[in-house]
């Protein structure tokens, strides 16, 4: 079994920025489990425990349903909370720019991977890049306050390939290696 996910893989420049962003929101004190910057990404599909022999059709159904999506170019924008309102769980970089591709392409990989027997998402997509956890409510005003303060770079990177993840659960967190990657065309 293979734990597996979909996503766009994120450029150093961009990490370094985020462990940057993270190392200030620490200073709160708040109890997060953050994630390793070497592992920001931004995910479209989480699939779970898979057999290892559906990775293929998985490819397949990516491969077809990223035609006709060129490459296009994605940026940093601010610092938001999952929920939106009350304790926050997730902290995370929200991401502007070409949104329309990136949107029509996750909704074209939704259905493909729904013909390939993965049932939808529940949850409305909503294009992020997560920086940590909240592990304790306590400490979670102070982490608002904060990122309120902070200002994201507005960095950009162009999104020209989709890798499918192996994820393996540690202590210390996830370890993410890439199984397959599927291009873009321009």
């Amino acid at each position: 079994m293979l734990r597996c996910f979909l996503a766009v893989p994120v450029p150093e420049e961009v990490k370094e920025a985020l462990k940057e962003l993270q190392e200030l929101l620490k200073e709160t004190g708040a109890k997060v489990r953050w994630v390793r910057p070497e592992g920001i990404h931004l995910t479209l599909k989480f699939f779970g425990n898979i057999p290892e022999e559906k990775l293929p059709v998985l490819v397949r159904a990516a491969e077809k349903a990223k035609k006709e999506t060129p490459p296009f170019e994605l940026t940093l924008e601010g610092l938001g909370f999952f929920p939106f309102q009350g304790t926050p769980r997730v902290i995370w970089v929200g991401l502007e720019g070409q949104t329309e591709p990136l949107l029509r392409l996750q909704e074209k990989l939704e259905k493909a991977f729904k013909k390939a027997g993965f049932p939808r998402e529940k949850r409305a997509f909503h294009p992020h890049l997560t920086l940590g956890r909240v592990k304790d409510p306590q400490g979670a005003g102070a982490l608002r306050k904060k990122a309120e303060t902070l200002k994201v770079p507005p960095l950009s990177f162009e999104v020209d390939r989709l890798v499918f993840y192996q994820s393996v659960l540690h202590r210390e967190g996830a370890l993410y290696t890439p199984l397959k990657e599927v291009f873009l065309e321009a």
